[in-house]
């Protein structure tokens, strides 16, 4: 990967690295109204704690407002009113610049639409965490690449570009350079749908109890019923939750 200059202050440091509180996420009130294309209120009052360690599935039919909470516990989105605490960060007060950080820095996220970087290799797009957040000499970021790829199954695949990837496939680079940086706290948008049966279950398994995901927070967003079997807790989306 040719040499790309660090963004100043984005660090794990600059957030503590993993999250010491039993609470993980916590929203309280909170609403979300959508202006354009004309206004939409998705949700009214949200109320919901995630403890640490805990297998949270968000299920819903489509147009429930899975996505939309699965961006506002990302600060991809912002709350139009109420509280958002995520690894003891409110994150309604943050900047965007903050936001970003905090992501980059215990944030492990997959959302619905691949935001990979389509003409890098697979192993250069797992790495880029890992190079933002200044983490080691290349070999060492390198060395645990290989280590994320073994575990998805994709290893075998490390130096083809992404753009010549199947759905599936790109689907498991998007987890991988999720939990590349063993984040505490692992959020996903439908990971499983559209997917052939093959690449599913090789999410499944992840999930099942891999040693990697063990003390890790999961949220995850899905209509899936194989992953809500799984969850330790089912939230059901609708536009009050309390949870």
């Amino acid at each position: 990967m040719e040499e790309l200059e660090l963004i100043p202050g984005l660090s794990r440091s600059a957030f503590g690295g993993a999250t010491t509180t039993a609470t993980v996420t916590q929203l309280t009130h909170v609403s979300k109204v959508f202006l354009e294309p004309k206004r939409r209120e998705v949700f009214t009052d949200v109320n919901m704690r995630v403890k640490r360690g805990e297998f949270v599935a968000l299920a819903g039919p489509v147009g429930s407002g899975k996505t939309t909470l699965v961006n506002l516990l990302a600060g991809i989105e912002r709350a139009s009113s109420g509280s958002i605490q995520v690894l003891g960060k409110e994150t309604t007060r943050l900047s965007g610049r903050e936001l970003t950080t905090l992501r980059l820095a215990s944030l492990g996220l997959v959302p619905q639409v691949q935001n990979l970087m389509q003409e890098f290799t697979v192993s250069q797009n797992v790495e880029l965490p890992l190079f933002f957040l200044g983490e080691g000499e290349r070999e060492s970021r390198l060395s645990r690449v290989r280590e994320v790829l073994v575990l998805m199954g994709i290893n075998a695949d490390a130096e083809r570009k992404v753009a010549d990837l199947s759905v599936g496939e790109k689907q498991l680079v998007s987890i991988a350079r999720a939990m590349v940086k063993d984040p505490p706290l692992l959020v996903m948008d439908e990971p499983t749908e559209s997917l052939d049966p093959l690449v599913s279950e090789v999410i499944l398994e992840m999930l099942r109890g891999d040693n990697a995901l063990r003390a890790k927070t999961l949220i995850i967003a899905t209509h899936d019923k194989r992953i809500i079997e799984l969850a330790t807790r089912t939230v059901r989306m609708n536009a009050k939750i309390h949870a």
